[in-house]
């Protein structure tokens, strides 16, 4: 006879789909970041961009210093208002692991920061109560994972320098901010915190916010010896000092267009574009307005838990700070939620980030502080917000928010691949025509590189190396292209060529003179049919614009003004003669003094 045996409660049996759920909640949260790395390697170049050069620099001028302490001070130079230091390491040893710096070497590892963070948001959702890590966390963290993996970030993750800067530094913070509440390792977090600051300049605030969640950890934690409790605090605050002091010493203050500031009536509203930057991915309405729109939401939702929790939870704060002066195990706090902590923590670094960005920057135009550099801060916090609200509802308006989160998240990710696939072309384009103007300078297909260029990183293989013979060679008359002559230089339009899908296939401009060649990158027209907005490869319209500055002819003389047809086969690539002309008298326009 079979011995009979006692059932387990209901709370305690194992669920029966937790197998299955489990290889779904992984799959669906990797197709997000497959698709992400995937179009990253399809449009990503080993070709420096703007400060980009700015770490060659580095490298060369590393070398030429003949002591160990200037080597340092290479390292910690300023570089604008930041202390580039682990962009910089980074540099250094990629140069020393492979002989040459390599730009995609550097987006790899600043990409991989978002791997970090959603490992962070995981962290945060593996901690909630009654949820079993074999079975929802992961399907939870999906949102997460749409929202940071998604093409809203390109200038960042195709752009080396941007990438280690703008990923890693919430990386750093958050993580930082994570083992502050969740954990009882707050050593763990002090290299955290070192690396934020040495990443980018509001990596600062990591410091102030991470002090307060030190006076609060023992709301965290069971109660310690006052000596134990305030250890912390002392060496957490002897690092800020050192740190920040050794952040300052030395700086100096940026002039120029750096100082030009908005009026605080446009700066508030620069502040709620830059929180809600994530909405220019909406295909509805002007992109500025959904992003100002956004932000005010965002904020709006934020603010208003933040004030609610700290409401419900001042009891908890007045004795946590009152435990630091005077021992009282009798009257033990009411644990403030480490959830909670951390997210009063990290909404005050982000919306924090936001108002100085709109400071330092709404001078320059309100439309900046929507485009994608700036990006990681909104969609982090649409993140943060969404993690905040599965992980402290109940267990069934949980799972409507987790439904809720998924759709939006998965719609906006979708339109950033509709509505940046052009930038993200366009930007490949710009890459590679601006590494043909600094290596063909003469008037033969003939590239002469400078030393400093062909001993560090040399050149990229483009699109048009199996091309001069067609940029330097004959054109065919093309009326259907009109060139017009604007305030700053010229403008060329088409509205008949095919559109092209390709990477490096479209119309390039071909601007040629007796001394030169230059080439520059258009615009293909953007396709107004729903089909455009919805289907990545139906985005493009025939034809193309682009608007070139005389000053990016920097030697003077007069310029034939050509178009370069590179269709799907680049055999078959032909030129087209607009036949107009525009004279240049080089570039004369003054260079803003740099500190890098």
């Amino acid at each position: 006879m079979l011995a009979q045996t006692t059932p387990l409660p209901r709370s305690r049996r194992r669920p029966r789909a937790a197998g299955w759920q489990r290889v779904l909640g992984w799959v669906l949260l990797a197709l997000p970041v497959l698709i992400f790395w995937w179009t990253w390697q399809h449009y990503a170049l080993n070709i420096p961009k703007w400060d980009d050069h700015a770490l060659r620099a580095f490298l060369y001028y590393s070398d030429q210093e003949p002591t160990f302490l200037g080597r340092i001070q290479w390292l910690f130079k300023q570089h604008n208002e930041h202390r580039i230091v682990y962009d910089r390491l980074i540099t250094a040893l990629d140069y020393g692991l492979f002989g040459k710096l390599n730009y995609r070497h550097l987006m790899v590892v600043g990409n991989l920061s978002l791997v970090g963070l959603l490992a962070v948001f995981m962290g945060v959702l593996r901690r909630k109560e009654g949820l079993v890590w074999y079975r929802l966390p992961v399907l939870y963290a999906v949102p997460v994972a749409l929202l940071l993996f998604n093409l809203s970030q390109w200038e960042n993750m195709f752009w080396g320098m941007a990438s280690l800067q703008n990923f890693s530094v919430v990386l750093w913070v958050l993580a930082a901010f994570y083992l502050l509440t969740h954990t009882d390792r707050w050593v763990l977090a002090l290299p955290m915190a070192i690396l934020a600051t040495l990443t980018s300049g509001n990596g600062l605030l990591v410091w102030p916010l991470g002090f307060v969640l030190l006076i609060l950890a023992p709301a965290v934690r069971s109660v310690s010896p006052k000596p134990k409790k305030l250890r912390p605090l002392l060496v957490w605050s002897v690092a800020a000092l050192v740190v920040i002091g050794l952040y300052f010493w030395g700086f100096e203050k940026l002039g120029g267009t750096h100082a030009v500031r908005a009026g605080m009536f446009a700066t508030g509203k620069g502040w709620l574009a830059v929180a809600g930057a994530g909405g220019e991915a909406i295909p509805i309405g002007k992109p500025l307005t959904n992003s100002i729109l956004l932000g005010s939401l965002l904020v709006l939702i934020t603010l208003g838990i933040v004030m609610v929790t700290v409401f419900l939870n001042q009891r908890s704060i007045i004795r946590a700070v009152q435990s630091l002066v005077r021992a009282d195990r009798r009257s033990n706090p009411v644990p403030i939620p480490p959830t909670t902590l951390f997210f009063w923590a990290s909404a005050a670094f982000l919306l924090g980030t936001a108002a100085v960005v709109a400071y330092a920057r709404t001078g320059f135009g309100a439309d900046l502080l929507i485009t994608s550099r700036y990006k990681p801060y909104s969609l982090t916090l649409l993140a943060l917000l969404y993690v905040y609200a599965v992980t402290t509802l109940p267990n069934r308006l949980a799972r409507w928010a987790g439904i809720a989160g998924g759709l939006g998240s998965l719609l906006l990710a979708w339109f950033s691949y509709t509505a940046f696939i052009s930038e993200t072309v366009w930007w490949r384009h710009w890459h590679t025509t601006s590494q043909f103007n600094w290596a063909y300078t003469t008037s033969q297909p003939v590239a002469k590189l400078d030393s400093v260029t062909a001993y560090y990183t040399g050149t990229a293989l483009a699109f048009y190396d199996n091309l001069l013979p067609v940029i330097y060679g004959p054109a065919q008359p093309n009326p259907a292209t009109t060139v017009s002559r604007t305030n700053t230089g010229f403008s060329v339009t088409n509205t008949t060529l095919s559109s092209f899908s390709g990477r490096d296939t479209g119309a390039y401009l071909v601007a040629r003179s007796a001394k030169r060649t230059y080439l520059f990158p258009t615009w293909q027209n953007r396709s107004v049919s729903l089909a455009g907005w919805a289907v990545p490869g139906q985005a493009f319209a025939p034809g193309f614009r682009a608007d070139v500055a005389t000053t990016e002819l920097a030697d003077a003389g007069l310029y034939q003004i050509l178009v370069l047809v590179v269709p799907n086969d680049p055999a078959k690539a032909y030129l087209l003669d607009t036949r107009q002309t525009i004279t240049s008298t080089g570039n004369t326009a003054p260079s803003e003094a740099k500190n890098w």
